[in-house]
């Protein structure tokens, strides 16, 4: 047998067993390294077909079942960065053996992001005449537009910068508070304010986010000095992470506390259940060990906080806000936290339901214009 017969021999061999591993191996619904939801085999309907929805979500379901995903996820990873490739997946190689999120101009539907932000402030003013207090938008940027030095070289980025800039000015002129966190991080943008393997900022960049938070709306700027860092997990891996599936730095996660601060009650309103603290050790040994923080995204949270029983706030809010939200216990008595993404019904709803004295906006940059 010739070369080119021995080699097709083996590629259709190698089909055959990728195509019984296929029709055995049942379908996941979760995958734990990625951290997500994977794709189903979408119901086939001839409206689907002609307007191409079914042939779009069948390519998204091979792709999520395909047999032995995550080992060939590394495979591919690993020959690339062996290539001299910057990046693969969305995920750039950073310096220290770490990653960075990957944004390019073509990866944002500009036109779609306008409307949101439209649609944002248009609410943020509906909303500012029904409290008493202030209503505020702070958009946080991703690791790249304040850790530039992380980046390859001629890295090609989406101006977050720029855009929060508008977005703050926009918000000035309406009346609506824009706390500065950009510049906030960007002065420790040195520092360890994001996680080398995980697209989150850490409880340290969420507390000069706080800093940002406190100077616009008014209150006693709170400084390192006040707080006690407890390491609580040494080896965190997160989204970049399971993105490229290889080995990187772990990342350390963080616990600030008040000195002489104490446990603060959280209670998940629609699931009706009520625990004793806003941190939730039994995640740190699971993969999604960011969850350590709130227990992940829920539709309404409720947090006992040490500030006047007269002031409370609701944050409107992405998983950004998970590791804020416990800095908020310094100056608000009750901390109400909206996930958009599960409240399904009218944000103002919310307001009028829980009635705060002040409202925040807080998302991540990306997260808001690709999910909300």
């Amino acid at each position: 047998m010739g070369k080119e017969k021995k080699a097709l021999a083996a590629f259709l061999l190698g089909m055959a067993g990728i195509l019984a591993a296929d029709f055995w191996i049942p379908d996941r619904f979760f995958s734990e390294t990625e951290n997500r939801t994977l794709a189903q085999k979408p119901a086939f309907s001839i409206q689907g077909w002609l307007d191409g929805s079914y042939q779009k979500n069948y390519e998204a379901y091979v792709t999520d079942q395909f047999p032995w995903r995550d080992r060939w996820i590394a495979a591919k990873t690993g020959t690339q960065r062996l290539s001299g490739k910057k990046d693969s997946n969305g995920v750039y190689f950073a310096p220290q053996n770490t990653l960075v999120e990957r944004h390019t101009q073509e990866s944002v539907d500009t036109g779609k992001a306008e409307r949101k932000v439209r649609r944002m402030m248009e609410q943020a003013q509906k909303i500012q005449d029904m409290v008493e207090g202030r209503v505020g938008v702070m958009l946080v940027p991703s690791a790249e537009a304040v850790q530039v030095q992380r980046l390859p070289a001629f890295a090609a980025g989406f101006d977050q910068a720029g855009w929060i800039r508008q977005i703050q000015k926009q918000a000035a002129q309406t009346g609506i508070l824009a706390p500065d966190a950009l510049s906030s991080l960007a002065a420790h943008g040195g520092e360890e304010i994001y996680y080398g393997s995980d697209h989150h900022w850490t409880t340290l960049g969420a507390f000069y986010g706080y800093q940002a938070f406190a100077e616009s709306f008014g209150l006693s700027s709170p400084s390192l000095a006040e707080y006690e860092r407890t390491v609580v997990k040494e080896d965190f891996w997160g989204t970049l992470q399971a993105k490229v599936n290889l080995p990187v730095r772990p990342d350390k996660m963080e616990v600030f506390a008040r000195r002489g601060e104490g446990e603060h009650e959280t209670a998940f309103v629609y699931e009706d259940r009520r625990e004793i603290s806003c941190y939730f050790g039994q995640r740190l040994g699971t993969k999604d060990a960011y969850a350590f923080f709130l227990d992940g995204n829920y539709p309404v949270v409720r947090i006992c906080g040490d500030g006047a029983q007269d002031r409370s706030i609701l944050l409107i809010k992405d998983s950004y806000a998970n590791c804020f939200a416990p800095f908020l216990t310094r100056d608000y008595k009750t901390i109400w936290l909206v996930d958009p993404r599960y409240y399904r019904r009218d944000l103002a709803e919310a307001v009028a339901e829980y009635a705060p004295t002040d409202v925040l906006y807080l998302y991540n940059f990306f997260q808001f214009v690709e999910n909300y």
